[in-house]
């Protein structure tokens, strides 16, 4: 009973934390989506440790479980919405592949850049004998 109760309170805190990135989009009127904000709220909060990961570990750990469960809605919405892929399909198509790319070669350099700045630091390292 402890455990389910506290798995409500964990909930309901990360209910709190994505309703608030909703009113925080609408009062600014951001671009963003609420749910964008609501997630860098969290982000911060728990990179500033004003919120822990213990406080909310338990609901978010069965939330990413089960996250295959919640892309069924947006699966099915999605073939409801043919004509949309048949009038957009091809900028749609073009812009899936330009931003893999992108995300790609993006990827790559800050990889190659983060395993080039390791090697300096252990060559380094490595010349120096005690």
């Amino acid at each position: 009973m402890k455990k389910l109760l506290a798995f409500i309170v964990q909930l309901i805190l990360l209910l709190v934390i994505c309703k608030l990135g909703y009113y925080l989009a609408d009062l600014f009127h951001l671009p963003i989506p609420g749910n964008v904000i609501g997630m860098i709220l969290l982000f911060i909060l728990l990179q500033t440790k004003v919120l822990k990961v213990e406080w909310i570990e338990q609901a978010s750990g069965f939330l990413v479980k089960h996250l295959a469960f919640f892309f069924i809605p947006i699966s099915i919405s999605l073939m409801t919405m043919g004509w949309l892929f048949i009038e957009y399909g091809l900028p749609l198509a073009f812009t899936l592949g330009a931003s893999l790319i992108f995300g790609f070669i993006v990827s790559a350099w800050t990889v190659q850049k983060l395993s080039h700045k390791g090697e300096v630091n252990q060559h380094d390292s490595a010349n120096h004998s005690l």
